[in-house]
């Protein structure tokens, strides 16, 4: 087994059993939620100080104001975590279902629209896991403006078109995508949301090059992806190789897709 291989079972191996409240937050996510709570514990305790010393008019009204926003951080704080975890089963637990449970949850008490903006690119990433591109690309169309509203955004929408459309067999149209995405490419600064290996590899299996596709994909860096994206190459790894190397790549999945299955 190659270099390779082995870093993509360590990776995978990494998540396994990490998938309950904080314990699959990054770092900087504890340290920060750890900090807001502090925050909020130092501001309940003015807010009951005030509360004791201060019976004037003023005092009241501080008082009020300081539950007010405390129930709204406490509220965002809220959301952010039913926001996280709809990333988490989806991205980590392969778990449409339970994510978009999730994310509804959220959006439902998102009384001021801030995290549930990004509901067209959540919907785009479920409807494509449950290999449904013509949904996709219904989708994409129907929040046409946030998906052109820079250019990451479009190199993000270029993405999901291509693997849609992939899933179509309309090869005309993944030509077009794969238009825009080289000169996204070419640009000083390039978004870096996708690795363009990626990218090439799509478009060479949809011009039926599978060993040029299978070089391509065997060169994208799996060390930093979430079990979702490893699956699709992975995957695609598996269809494009050479029948001597397809064991390998089907082995890798399965290991992925066990330790997936363990964490449920």
């Amino acid at each position: 087994m190659n270099g390779l291989n082995k870093t993509i079972i360590k990776y995978i191996m990494l998540s396994k059993g990490i998938f309950y409240m904080l314990k699959h937050y990054s770092t900087k996510q504890k340290a920060m939620v750890i900090l807001n709570i502090a925050l909020y514990l130092a501001f309940i305790y003015f807010v009951i100080v005030a509360l004791l010393k201060d019976h004037s008019i003023s005092g009241y009204v501080f008082v009020v104001l300081g539950i007010i926003a405390l129930i709204i951080g406490t509220l965002n704080e809220y959301l952010k975590y039913l926001y996280n975890e709809a990333l988490w089963y989806l991205n980590f637990k392969l778990d449409c279902d339970k994510a978009e449970e999730l994310y509804n949850k959220m959006v439902k008490y998102d009384i001021f629209k801030i995290h549930s903006e990004n509901r067209g690119l959540f919907d785009v990433m479920v409807a494509l896991e449950r290999k449904q591109p013509r949904k996709v690309i219904e989708i994409i169309n129907q929040n046409d403006k946030k998906f052109t509203a820079n250019v990451e955004m479009l190199l993000i929408k270029l993405y999901y078109e291509m693997r849609a459309y992939l899933s179509l067999g309309q090869t005309g149209k993944i030509n077009n995508c794969y238009t825009d995405v080289k000169n996204i490419e070419k640009m000083k600064k390039k978004p870096k949301i996708f690795q363009y290996d990626e990218l090439d590899a799509i478009h060479e299996v949809a011009i039926g090059h599978n060993g040029e596709a299978y070089n391509k994909f065997k060169n994208v860096n799996m060390r930093n992806m979430n079990p979702k994206e490893q699956k699709f190459i992975l995957e695609q790894l598996i269809i494009t190789a050479p029948n001597a190397e397809k064991a390998q790549y089907q082995e890798l999945l399965n290991k992925l897709m066990e330790i997936v299955s363990e964490s449920k």
